[in-house]
């Protein structure tokens, strides 16, 4: 009989894109003959609002209409519904993936299982930067330190076949009241990894909203790492981690990635890619060019993450030439030496400008991405953000508030400064701020993000309406629902 693996995808609710991860793993399962199936979170509600609807509220994407794809929140209770698969499927072991604000929901799952004698095992983002706390909570067996597509297998097949498993690379192991700290094992050559797997999810799962419309969309993952060293982002410590295993900053080849294209094409009918990379256009230029090349004969629309110091007049129009739509540009921060002292992002408002300027020249649809409540902001600070935006004029406007993720250098200062705790859980990015600090209050932040795209749009003869609003009062309310309708009518 086959080993059985239940993997739990505990995911933030209606975050409706394939996750690249799991299903890498899933892939890597299924080639070494082992029993899967899924269970994923996404369509429960967990929360009141989804990140999109908070996005759609707070004006910084258009509204849009999951239900005409038939996606939909679940009506079932969650907890039921993870005890029926488990009596069903008789799983041998239960794989969770979490990132931090998800780790709870993975708990709250387990909680609802309690008695079952099956092993628990941790991997993700998460359990890399946490393991240490969680493999000592009593629900939780095992715990997964790095890329989990060549050792996990191993792991499984140890298990099944009755061998010594508590001595598998990357992952630490409970046994008999012993905690087993297996070494890191070495990093993946991304090429070798097999093609997602996707049949293990529900064909909802393929569809995302993308400036107001609804595409069938598959991540293709162009690279792992990234050559910058943001301090609000856990890059540069995923590299410091796993230095002795290989290079964290790896490339596949654009060989791999056009038969991953058109595998993706020719099986699951897409009609839009994300291109899953930190910084896109940070790719050797060499292999960027190849990939506008033999992209032209594909030309499925698709749309990636960058820098504006990658951005030129004539890389946007080659690509927009090969079906690029959308491009997403970090801006961050508005003021340049908070942002060169504090993000480590050394890059001029003149550049951000001159970027932003080209892609209005390109035609290209794009997005400009900000964060609000860094450790030590200020009001007059953020409206240094508000101001490059009003400059820029872009066509679309996020603003996410700073969460201090584990693995992160800015979580560690805001641990080191009193700004947080040290065992804090960081909740999920569009929805709150939860640093105690002198400079701004939590609520004041909280507003600002909901009135953003006001100030960035509005006149500022208008700033004082979109002041009140910013308020999570009655008065306040009705202002921000005034200014919204009027937002609505003369920006989207």
């Amino acid at each position: 009989m086959n080993f059985k693996v239940l993997l739990v995808y505990c995911n933030t609710m209606m975050d409706n894109l394939i996750p690249v991860g799991m299903s890498s793993l899933a892939a890597a399962l299924r080639n070494s003959n082992i029993d899967i199936e899924l269970f994923d979170t996404t369509f429960y509600r967990t929360k009141e609002l989804s990140g999109d609807e908070m996005r759609v509220r707070n004006f910084q994407i258009p509204p849009f209409q999951y239900s005409d794809y038939g996606v939909s929140y679940k009506k079932n209770n969650m907890e039921d519904d993870f005890a029926d698969i488990i009596k069903s499927f008789k799983p041998n072991l239960i794989a969770f993936s979490v990132v931090e604000p998800t780790y709870e929901l993975a708990l709250r799952l387990l909680d609802s299982i309690r008695g079952k004698k099956i092993p628990v095992v941790m991997g993700g983002i998460h359990a890399i930067f946490d393991y240490e706390n969680i493999i000592r909570d009593a629900r939780v067996d095992m715990v997964c330190l790095g890329e989990s597509e060549t050792y996990f297998p191993v792991l499984c097949n140890k298990i099944k076949n009755g061998e010594d498993y508590w001595n598998t690379p990357n992952f630490w192991v409970k046994k008999d009241g012993e905690i087993f700290k297996n070494k890191l094992g070495q990093l993946e050559n991304i090429d070798n990894l097999p093609m997602l797997e996707c049949e293990i999810y529900e064909k909802e799962r393929f569809y995302r909203p993308m400036a107001g419309k609804i595409y069938k969309m598959m991540p293709v993952e162009f690279s792992r790492g990234c050559p910058f060293n943001c301090t609000y982002c856990a890059d540069f410590m995923l590299a410091e981690r796993f230095k002795e295993q290989g290079k964290w900053l790896r490339f596949k080849s654009i060989d791999r990635i056009i038969k991953e294209i058109n595998f993706y094409i020719s099986n699951y009918n897409i009609n839009y890619f994300y291109f899953v990379s930190e910084t896109f256009l940070a790719m050797p230029k060499q292999q960027l060019n190849e990939f506008i090349e033999r992209y032209s004969d594909i030309k499925v629309p698709f749309w990636f993450n960058t820098r504006p110091e990658t951005v030129t007049a004539a890389l946007m129009n080659k690509l927009k030439e090969v079906g690029c739509h959308r491009v997403s540009i970090g801006i961050e921060h508005g003021n340049e030496e908070f942002r060169r002292k504090m993000l480590k992002r050394n890059v001029s408002n003149s550049i951000v400008i001159k970027a932003i300027n080209i892609m209005n020249d390109s035609g290209l649809s794009y997005s400009v991405n900000n964060i609000i409540g860094f450790p030590e902001e200020t009001r007059e600070l953020i409206f240094d953000t508000i101001e490059l935006n009003r400059i820029v004029s872009s066509n679309s406007i996020g603003c996410y508030i700073f969460s201090p993720y584990r693995g992160t250098v800015l979580r560690q200062y805001c641990v080191e400064k009193g700004y947080i705790d040290k065992d804090f859980m960081t909740p999920d990015l569009n929805f709150e701020s939860i640093l105690n600090m002198p400079t701004i209050k939590k609520e004041e932040i909280v507003g600002l993000a909901r009135t953003f795209a006001m100030y960035v749009k509005f006149p500022k003869d208008r700033w004082p309406e979109i002041r009140l609003a910013e308020s999570n009062t009655a008065e306040g309310n009705k202002a921000f629902e005034k200014l919204g309708k009027e937002f609505l009518n003369k920006y989207f």
